[in-house]
Order: C-alpha cells, then sequence, then structure tokens
C-alpha cells in the first residue's frame, strides 16, 4: 500500500474489485507502524465517515484501512443479488497487501463484520468491534412488526448520520425542517432499499454467534434502537466472546461524533484481548 505517510484527508483508492455494476475499494487512512485495522463502512455511509478515528488511531501508530463498500451512500441496492455483506466483506479483505489484525464496523458494516466472524473455515483477525450493529436475536419473530420496528430504527440512524454532518448548521434548527430533510433522505433510499436493508437486519437472527472465538466488543448508544437493551442482552448471552456495552450520550454515529473515546476503547480492549487465530489474511501483495 502507501509507502509513505498519507493523511487522513489525502486517501487515493488503493484496490478494487467489481462484481457487474458493483465496486468495492480500499482507501489507506493512516499508514503507522503497528497493527493493521480495517473499518467498514454502515448502510449510506462511506469510507470518509471513518477518518476522524483514523486520526486517533493514527497518533497511536496504527495502520488504518477504510473499505469502500457497494452499500456506500446513494447505492441502488442491486449489490444484495450479488452476495451478502459479509461475502463482499471477505472478497474486499482479499484485497489488503497485509494481514488484518483487527476489524472495525459501524451499523450495517457491523453486520458484515459479525457474519464474516461466523463464517466456518475462514481465517479470523485478532480481534473485533461492533459499532451499533442492527442485530435480530433467533427468538424474535421475522413478521410485518419486526420490519417496522427495523424502519423506526433505521430512521433513528439516518436522521443521527444527518445531524452529525449538519455540524452547528443543527443547532436551531426547526424540527419540522429536519425531519423533512430525514423524509428526503429516506425517500431516495426508497422502499425497496429499505426493505432490502431490513432483510439484512432479519438474517442475523441465522447467525452461529455462539461459535465465534474472536474477542469482540460490541459498542451501542444507550437510546439507539438499533440494539435495544432486551437485545444486547440476548447477543451478550448467545456470543461468549462478545463484550457488550451502551453508553449514555452516544447516538448511532458515534465513532463519528466521539472518535477520541472510540480509540481510547479500541486500544484498551485490545490491551485486554486474547487473541483469536491471530489475523485474517489478505491475499493481495502490492498496491
Amino acid at each position: 500500500m502507501a509507502s509513505k505517510r498519507t493523511p487522513p484527508q489525502d486517501a487515493s483508492e488503493a484496490a478494487a474489485r467489481e462484481v457487474g455494476a458493483h465496486r468495492a475499494g480500499v482507501r489507506v487512512l493512516a499508514d503507522g507502524k503497528g497493527p493493521l485495522v480495517v473499518a467498514v463502512h454502515g448502510a449510506e455511509g462511506g469510507w470518509r465517515e471513518w477518518q476522524p478515528l483514523a486520526r486517533e488511531l493514527a497518533a497511536r501508530d496504527y495502520r488504518v484501512v477504510a473499505l469502500d463498500l457497494p452499500w456506500r451512500a446513494g447505492n441502488d441496492y442491486g449489490w444484495c443479488a450479488a452476495g451478502t455483506p459479509g461475502t463482499w466483506l471477505r472478497d474486499a479483505v482479499e484485497l489488503l497487501d497485509a494481514p488484518v489484525h483487527s476489524l472495525l464496523g459501524h451499523s450495517l458494516g457491523a453486520n458484515a463484520v459479525l457474519e464474516l466472524l461466523c463464517t466456518p473455515d475462514v481465517p479470523v483477525p485478532a480481534m473485533a468491534m461492533l459499532f451499533a450493529p442492527f442485530y435480530r436475536p433467533a427468538e424474535d419473530t421475522v413478521d410485518d412488526a419486526l420490519e417496522r420496528e427495523f424502519n423506526v430504527a433505521f430512521r433513528f440512524a439516518v436522521a443521527d448520520g444527518i445531524r452529525i454532518s449538519l455540524g452547528t448548521r443543527y443547532d436551531g434548527m426547526d424540527e419540522t425542517l429536519f425531519e423533512s430533510i430525514v423524509d428526503t433522505a429516506l425517500g431516495r433510499i426508497g422502499p425497496a432499499g429499505i426493505h432490502a436493508l431490513y432483510l439484512r437486519f432479519a438474517a442475523t437472527g441465522t447467525f452461529p454467534v455462539s461459535a465465534v472465538r474472536t474477542p469482540t466488543r460490541v459498542l451501542v448508544g444507550v437510546n439507539d434502537p438499533a440494539l435495544i437493551a432486551r437485545r444486547r442482552t440476548a447477543l451478550s448471552l448467545a456470543m461468549p466472546a462478545a463484550v457488550v456495552s451502551h453508553h449514555p450520550g452516544y447516538g448511532h454515529c458515534f465513532h463519528v461524533s466521539h472518535a477520541a473515546e472510540v480509540a481510547a476503547e479500541f486500544t484498551d480492549f485490545l490491551a485486554g484481548a486474547v487473541a483469536g487465530s491471530g489475523t485474517l489474511a489478505g491475499s493481495r501483495r502490492s498496491a
């Protein structure tokens, strides 16, 4: 990958793979001498959302790569026909020129990491962190009520992302205006796109999470409906390798809004984690 230090705001594409009209790419955000950390964005997000956290981890001398995956903002959701989030992530990891030490995932990206950790006969990283995953316990029935619940949670997630992107422009904004902005964003995704994401959420109830051996930290905002208290408890009980906790003051996109705190959580967890099989191997050798 990069042979000189690359500032987070200047991250050209180091590698890419296309499947039909859909593309997965690699962006190097920090090229320190430490372990390789790979970050996986959520639905309607993008690789740039990891820049604040990458700056924090760069100061600790980590290498940080953000994947640019086909569920990025503005996509048409045709990628669903070409593979699950976990298979897209597995194929993207093969583009890397070094073994992956740690996987970070946000929202749908967290679900992709969890799916990968649950996949048999796939090498796993030493540790993983899941930020605000949408998780369905196996006992939760897949029905219209569950989909309505997901739609509420997804609206919360979209609204939090918009709120953070607005920055100080949100301060004092009329709430009706803000909600209309959220409505517009959801309208652009469309019912078919939102339903496709719901199906990915529902699928997590089939993941064999009890078989995961990779030390995993799960972080969620206390009021984030993506992982309500009952489901946090269910995930913790079903997945012994996971430490699940909630934080007051965190929304859905806290990896952006609270990057310094998340970086500290990462380094503390890394220091205490017992490695799984060690690293997740990439197959690429040059960029």
